[in-house]
């Protein structure tokens, strides 16, 4: 896992979460939970930190499709999953 920062200015933005269209059924979000968890950068910006899943060889996941049933099976290849957009 490879760790980003990115600057904040609202608890708001603290909670978003989000998802990488490459890698389906996972889900990312930042590792602080409120702003006095962030390094405080000045009086309305603060630094928030988030960890990508990094893929060194092709791994394999297989999870259930809750809407049509049955099993989705898919291949992540090489790289780097879950950047904040």
């Amino acid at each position: 896992m490879a760790k980003h920062r990115i600057i904040i200015t609202t608890e708001e933005e603290l909670r978003k979460h989000w998802s990488d269209s490459r890698c389906p059924n996972f889900g990312f979000s930042f590792n602080e939970t409120t702003l006095s968890e962030c390094l405080k950068l000045d009086e309305n910006t603060w630094e928030a930190t988030y960890e990508t899943m990094e893929v060194t060889k092709p791994v394999t996941y297989t999870y259930l499709d809750v809407n049509a049933g049955g099993e989705i099976t898919y291949t992540l290849q090489e790289g780097e999953y879950g950047l904040y957009n």
